[in-house]
């Protein structure tokens, strides 16, 4: 009869376990194993329905009846605080209260953290999700004898390891599903990799310094395979720590890709030697499948005739708009959402032929005017040439100045929100972020010409430093400023320039005078060179207000929900500085639970990022 206590007493070197003890060792195993794939089943079960919920809930309390342009129809002015409110609390108000509860708790409180802030909600599945995985490995080891954990925390490692390549894949189970995009679930792909690397030292220091040592060394090839495995997948993690992946992301993501193929392989020769190997194999499979996806919808993207007319198929076209920011744009029969992001191919451009750069679609795939548009489409990128790829881009641009590359593109990618649905949107953006902002703007201006949209009020803010970077978006927010104009769509842009200096006026259209924006009193009269600059660059639209200054996030927000009688959605896209401002004005009492409940808008966030970068 197998007794628990005899596993309290010191192994000494040289020990051989009994087969009860082995079949005990192994039932726990198997055992931690099945808690595990149960509770990761579940979490995603639970985000399923929430995404299901939250849909019904939507399409049953949020939507409206669409607002169709008339003749009689007038845009509600920006001055006057709709009705709707009596400020007495009411009853019914509890589930709309509840969740804006949830939303102030789980997504806009930023913990501030040594390499910048979480929510609350990254924070709980990070921390729970380590606690979870360290808990599996240590329970039921009769005092944390090495015997127990030294191999559970190797099989719970590497069966883990589909599951870490799905988190971290473009094309994967898990977005689909529950609607979070890959570029998100990179913040879980992250923890639960060094997670599973915190338990693969688990399994080899503790089979070093166990008494166990003896029928393991280095003459072993399985043996060279597993320290060749655990190398790379250190060094793959070292690579990725936030400075090191921001500084030198060319190098993190080449170097990243080839140190975890031979963790994989490695990791595969090492566990077949025990039989163990269909815990990794799934994980190649999972990559592979990933990758075939991504070549298909590369090439699929990408057909059609090698030149037509002007545009060519396989090339793109390369506009240097100011200083540093280029303009990609692309001729394709190709199809996205507003706000999603697809990957760029520029084989001359870039160190490796393959080398592939996320960046956000800064257009959309329908016209202004409602229709569907033409067949090919615009694919428009804005991308700003820092360093790396895009410093090599900006650099092309300068010296080639407006010309075509050859260019191909994957996509798209992300899972943007629907704004139409919404009573009032808030569109802020800082410097390169107005290409996740334009596009929700432009959308919303299509579907209103369309009548698919029950959105009255845009309020679009842009934060940039210089006053030239207004040259990367000015005809195209001219374009849908006047498209918004014979519908009951309200658009208010406010531009801000942040920078010491602040050269174009604040100037109403079609006036012979304007006033400088860094508020000096003396109207001036602009030159010739200056008129014909202003003409070019700032859109003719009696509502642009532009600014030399920092915008106030408060005082923007704060207006914008007082006068909004339905839900408000409110979209940023920028600095890290930038969102977590918008969210902890959010969370403060403007849309507090006991607001809702006196009748004040449902509020609902949505913050672009990039998981890569984050």
């Amino acid at each position: 009869m197998f007794s628990p206590t005899r596993f309290l007493r010191f192994r000494p070197r040289g020990f051989e376990p009994t087969a009860a003890d082995k079949a005990l060792k192994a039932v726990q195993q198997k055992k931690a194993i099945k808690q595990l794939w149960l509770l990761i089943t579940g979490i995603i079960a639970f985000l399923v329905v929430v995404r299901v919920l939250r849909l019904a809930l939507h399409s049953l309390f949020l939507r409206r009846s669409v607002h169709s342009p008339s003749e009689n129809s007038e845009k509600p002015s920006p001055e006057i605080v709709l009705p709707g409110r009596t400020g007495r609390v009411s009853w019914r108000r509890i589930p709309a209260a509840l969740a804006a509860a949830f939303r102030v708790v789980a997504f806009r409180v930023q913990v501030p953290l040594p390499v910048g802030s979480m929510t609350l909600t990254e924070l709980f599945f990070i921390c729970g999700y380590v606690a979870t995985m360290l808990s599996l490995t240590f329970t039921n080891t009769f005092d944390l004898q090495y015997w127990f954990f030294e191999d559970r925390a190797a099989h719970l490692a590497s069966c883990q390891l589909p599951f870490i390549v799905a988190l971290a894949g473009k094309n994967n189970i898990i977005s689909f599903f529950t609607g979070i995009g890959h570029e998100k679930l990179n913040v879980l792909h992250r923890a639960a990799a060094r997670t599973c690397l915190i338990l693969l030292w688990i399994h080899a220091l503790s089979r070093a310094i166990s008494g166990l040592s003896d029928n393991f060394d280095f003459s072993h090839g399985w043996m060279r395979w597993g320290a060749t495995g655990l190398t790379a997948f250190t060094l793959a993690t070292i690579f990725s720590v936030r400075f090191i992946r921001n500084a030198f992301f060319e190098f993190f993501l080449v170097s990243h890709i080839i140190l975890v193929g031979i963790f994989l392989i490695s990791g595969y020769l090492h566990a077949r030697k025990a039989h163990f190997g269909d815990y990794i194999w799934p994980a190649l499979v999972v990559w592979a499948f990933d990758r075939v996806l991504r070549t298909a919808r590369l090439l699929w993207n990408n057909r059609g005739r090698a030149g037509n007319g002007e545009h060519e198929y396989s090339t793109a076209a390369v506009e240097l708009v100011s200083s540093d920011t280029i303009r990609l744009t692309l001729k394709r029969k190709f199809s996205w959402r507003p706000g999603q992001h697809a990957y760029v191919v520029l084989p001359t451009v870039s160190d490796l032929p393959t080398e592939a750069h996320p960046f956000t679609i800064a257009s959309i795939p329908t016209a202004l005017d409602g229709t569907d548009g033409p067949a090919e489409k615009d694919v428009v990128f804005l991308i700003r040439g820092r360093r790396g790829f895009t410093g090599r881009l900006r650099e092309h641009a300068e010296r080639s100045g407006q010309t075509r590359v050859p260019a191909f593109v994957d996509g798209p990618y992300g899972c943007p929100p629907d704004l139409s649905k919404y009573e009032t949107c808030i569109l802020i953006a800082g410097g390169s972020g107005v290409s996740y902002t334009l596009p929700l703007l432009l959308d919303l201006v299509h579907r209103a010409r369309a009548e698919t949209s029950d959105v009255r009020r845009v309020i679009f803010v842009w934060a940039v430093r210089e006053s030239d970077h207004l040259a990367w978006i000015s005809k195209t927010l001219n374009d849908a400023l006047s498209a918004a104009q014979p519908t009951s769509l309200l658009v208010e842009p406010h531009i801000y320039i942040t920078g010491p200096t602040c050269t174009l006026p604040e100037m109403m259209p079609r006036s012979n005078s304007y006033t400088p924006s860094d508020g000096s009193s003396t109207p001036t009269s602009p030159t010739d060179v200056e008129k014909e600059k202003l003409d070019k660059e700032l859109p003719v639209y009696s509502s642009l207000k532009i600014v030399h200054g920092r915008p106030s996030i408060r005082r923007i927000l704060q207006e914008g929900i007082d006068a909004s009688v339905g839900p408000v959605s409110v979209d940023v896209a920028g600095p890290s500085s930038l969102s977590v401002s918008v969210s902890r004005v959010l969370s403060s009492k403007l849309t507090c639970p006991t607001s809702v409940l006196r009748g004040a808008p449902s509020v609902t966030l949505h913050v672009e990022t990039f998981g890569m970068s984050k």
